[in-house]
């Protein structure tokens, strides 16, 4: 399966969050991590969309999947 976080960008977001420097694998691990967790959203915001009689995944639907993970 094609990685949906390039490593690169990963790497930027770190950077942007103050680190300095990243290993690799702690790169790897996040995108890991936030693949799962974006499909995880993804998967319920469509449950609310199908919910709501419709097959396009709104903007709301994403907000009520998100707030129903905190």
């Amino acid at each position: 399966m094609k990685r949906a976080f390039q490593l690169f960008d990963v790497d930027a977001l770190f950077r942007a969050t103050g680190a300095q420097r990243v290993a690799e694998s702690a790169s790897e691990k996040l995108a890991e991590v936030l693949e799962e967790s974006a499909e995880d959203l993804i998967f319920r915001a469509k449950i609310y969309s199908r919910h709501a009689g419709r097959s396009e995944v709104t903007r709301d639907d994403v907000l009520l999947a998100a707030s129903d993970i905190s």
